[in-house]
């Protein structure tokens, strides 16, 4: 599986666009500030991992942390991620414990799979409900910034002026979170080969391939 499709498949399972895709494909890179470098730090790293990992928990097939998707998390946030995303993923981790603290009475890492399951599901509806309220806002702001420029704009300058609204409202952390853990666990070695059917030297193709239920998907 490539970056473009391991990018697609994600997209496919969150039912959404990939934050930061197009850079990600380019291998562009964004200045980080040093709020963003923090992350790099190795406790900063087993924590994402912890985090990654009760999103992606490893079953009869490894899990996000044995991916160690926590390294790819920072790299992403860096290289492509606007400041604006930036700031919101890292003040979103930082405020994982004390969101812990006040639904469990406890630190994220003190707390049992189940209940690490349970507050991650909390996130995750928050942050859909989240995504659905910015999605209508950047519509809204979309449709001023048309009734404002009228056929002053070209198409090229209107774009550039929509993507920078979107550069600067940012997106839910834990909508972040959630495809840095899903991409980073699908480009990934044990990813492909282990949760996946990896051919490293696929033969021509066959659009009547027998399938058993249960079998796993090719990584191509």
């Amino acid at each position: 599986m490539n970056r473009r499709e391991a990018i697609q498949r994600v997209a496919m399972i969150l039912g959404g666009s990939v934050i930061g895709a197009n850079l990600f494909l380019e291998g562009c890179t964004r200045p980080a500030s040093k709020t963003v470098e923090t992350l790099f730090e190795k406790n900063n790293i087993d924590f994402l991992n912890e985090l990654a990992e009760a999103i992606l928990p490893r079953t009869s097939t490894p899990g996000a942390k044995d991916a160690d998707v926590g390294s790819f998390i920072p790299v992403m946030i860096r290289d492509c991620y606007s400041p604006a995303d930036q700031k919101a993923f890292v003040e979103g981790l930082n405020g994982v414990n004390e969101r812990a603290g006040k639904d469990f009475g406890k630190k994220f890492a003190e707390l049992s799979a189940e209940e690490k399951l349970q507050f991650v599901n909390t996130l995750d509806k928050e942050a859909k409900e989240f995504q659905k309220e910015r999605s209508k806002t950047l519509k809204e702001r979309e449709e001023e910034l048309k009734a404002k420029e009228g056929d002053n704009t070209g198409e090229i300058e209107f774009k550039r002026k929509v993507d920078a609204i979107k550069d600067e409202t940012p997106n839910h952390f834990f909508h972040m979170m959630k495809q840095l853990t899903l991409t980073g666990f699908f480009t990934s070695e044990v990813g492909m080969t282990q949760a996946l059917r990896y051919v490293k030297i696929p033969g021509k193709f066959d659009g009547d391939y027998p399938y058993k239920k249960g079998d796993r998907a090719f990584a191509l």
